[in-house]
């Protein structure tokens, strides 16, 4: 019944934007993807004992799936556009209907010069990204049963329930965003009420372009609030419970000195409260970036590094709580650290090479060297969670560490991807991870992965 159900409306929705288009939509495009992908990977628990399995951070997985995204968008009136893309992600253990459910990853209005020339104004589930996504690039906070045994650091998914305004006074842009995160009562330990408790981000990104060698010059501001308390029944919250709240600021420069030569700089900075008896938070991230491609040279090869750092908290029994908060990130420095370490105490560096070999081959390599910002902790915990503290995938990893040691280790992806045809690329990308001192002996072993995807586009 419930399929039947699903397929009239589904006719209902066709035949209804269908009839739209003749009645009020001046253009429609339709647009999409399709990726399938094996997905091998071994030793994600480095070898300790209180590894758990599902999700990404199981040992040993192996599975095939299936990525589709469907988008409509749609020109309404002068200025008014309208878009939805419909998504599925599962693997290939079975067909249910949980497996087979359609969600919607975008829907969203947007409004060009909007009360005002330069005003633009977009509502609805959006994708934001600021900068090189450090800070704001992914929501995080689909459940895990929509992922349907797609390991949750390969979804697509992306998306912020948000409204976004961008004033465009060329060459200064100025955007504004509100984006809620999660909506959530919690009860009052005085009597029966319940209050509202969500988690909220606001920020402002305020971008200038020089004009000259690709020199742009960004600002912004952003600020989370969040819920402090873990209320239940049986241990209510109360009135005087602090919320989380996190500010970040922070700027990016960045240019490109020299022909072919991609520069950047970005320093941000976070400060807050979290919360009854906690101390404030004081952490700051630090990322430079310089890419150089020899573009009249034979096979076009490419050369890059990367810095990052993100602060730890040495002492937990002070006042202060200098570890980053991961916040919304949307960077893989490397496939598999990116799956079972967190964006937090740690410094990275990068080496990138690519080459092309044929005019639609390309191989690539990506090195990076992993520390500690700060040593000292007996334990790590896995990323499974998302930067409220929700879970959106199982159990986390707890691996063990020694506490007198600073080196985490070493990652290498190695990539090949083949253009077959404008539409259609194939790709097979082989990762390890081999973990080093700052894991105890249990923990210090090390992790493969492999992954093999077609992609089609239309």
């Amino acid at each position: 019944m419930s399929k039947r159900l699903i397929l009239v409306l589904t006719l209902a929705f066709v035949f209804g934007m269908t009839f739209a288009a003749y009645a009020e939509v001046q253009n429609i495009k339709v647009s999409g993807d399709l990726l399938t992908s094996t997905v091998s990977r071994q030793m994600f628990g480095l070898g300790g004992s209180s590894s758990v399995s599902g999700d990404k951070k199981s040992d040993t997985e192996n599975i095939i799936a299936t990525q589709a995204r469907l988008r409509v968008d749609a020109d309404l009136t002068d200025n008014v556009m309208a878009t939805v893309r419909l998504i599925n992600e599962r693997n290939w253990e079975g067909e249910t209907n949980a497996s087979t459910d359609i969600d919607v990853d975008l829907a969203y209005v947007a409004l060009k010069e909007f009360l005002y020339s330069p005003l633009s104004v977009t509502v609805g589930r959006q994708e934001i990204r600021l900068g090189n996504a450090l800070i704001v690039g992914k929501a995080g906070t689909y459940a895990t049963n929509v992922l349907n045994g797609l390991p949750s650091d390969l979804s697509l998914r992306k998306a912020f329930d948000a409204i976004t305004a961008v004033l465009n006074y060329d060459p200064l842009v100025i955007t504004g965003l509100y984006a809620k995160i999660d909506g959530s009562n919690r009860t009052l330990s005085s009597d029966t009420r319940s209050e509202n408790n969500d988690t909220n981000l606001w920020g402002v990104d305020a971008a200038y372009d020089f004009g000259r060698r690709g020199a742009r010059a960004e600002a912004y501001y952003l600020r989370k609030n969040g819920d402090a308390t873990t209320a239940t029944s049986s241990s209510p919250a109360t009135t005087s419970d602090k919320d989380v709240v996190i500010n970040v600021i922070g700027g990016i420069l960045s240019a490109t000195p020299i022909e072919n030569l991609k520069a950047s700089a970005e320093f941000a900075y976070q400060y807050g409260d979290m919360g009854n008896a906690s101390p404030k938070k004081r952490a700051y991230a630090v990322q430079a970036m310089a890419d150089y491609t020899f573009a009249k040279v034979k096979y076009t090869p490419a050369l890059g590094v990367s810095y990052t750092y993100l602060s730890g908290d040495k002492d937990s029994s002070d006042n202060k709580d200098k570890a980053w908060d991961r916040m919304y990130y949307d960077q893989a420095l490397n496939n598999i650290t990116y799956a079972i370490l967190p964006f937090s105490n740690m410094e990275v560096f990068n080496f990138k090479g690519s080459v092309k070999p044929k005019e639609d081959i390309t191989l690539a390599a990506n090195v990076g060297l992993y520390r500690l910002a700060q040593k000292g902790a007996s334990t790590l915990t896995g990323v499974n969670v998302d930067s409220n503290g929700n879970t959106y995938g199982n159990d986390s990893n707890q691996y063990t560490m020694d506490s007198n040691k600073r080196d985490l280790g070493t990652a290498l992806d190695l990539t090949a991807t083949y253009d077959y045809t404008e539409d259609v690329q194939f790709a097979l990308t082989g990762g390890m991870f081999k973990a080093g001192k700052a894991f105890a002996e249990s923990n210090r072993t090390t992790a493969t992965q492999v992954v093999g995807s077609m992609k089609v586009t239309f």
